[in-house]
């Protein structure tokens, strides 16, 4: 109970540090905290990128399929500090990447890959406008 709630802590400070960063890069951000999912997208028709913090396995199908009938062409990246490979394969999720909230990874490493997704979002949606 007490390393799931630290994760979840973890998880909120990494969303709000999410949109201070995409505040500086001029992107729109929007923080869906039901679903602990982040939206990240450029005033045109591109595709967006999606954070989404998983603390249950099986959560994952779940919230990617309805990210999926929403936007066919949405990027999405899971973190989650469970990470079952066997289950995302099987699944055919179809993620961008997954980044691993265990207590392996440092914060600050943990920031600094969220945010190389972000301006390679950006760079490709800049690019194809």
């Amino acid at each position: 109970m007490l390393k799931s709630f630290r994760q979840l802590i973890k998880s909120l400070i990494l969303f709000w540090d999410i949109k201070q960063y995409c505040k500086q890069k001029k992107v729109y951000c929007k923080i869906n905290n039901f679903f602990y999912t982040i939206k990240i997208s450029q005033k045109t028709p591109a595709p967006s990128l999606y954070f989404i913090i998983v603390l249950q396995k099986n959560n994952y199908k779940t919230k990617v399929n309805r990210i999926r009938k929403k936007e066919t062409t949405a990027q999405v990246v899971l973190l989650t500090s469970e990470i079952d490979y066997q289950y995302l394969f099987n699944n055919h999720l179809e993620l961008l990447g997954v980044i691993d909230l265990s207590a392996n990874t440092s914060y600050t490493s943990q920031l600094k890959l969220l945010k190389e997704y972000i301006d390679t979002f950006i760079a490709t949606t800049e690019k194809n406008i």
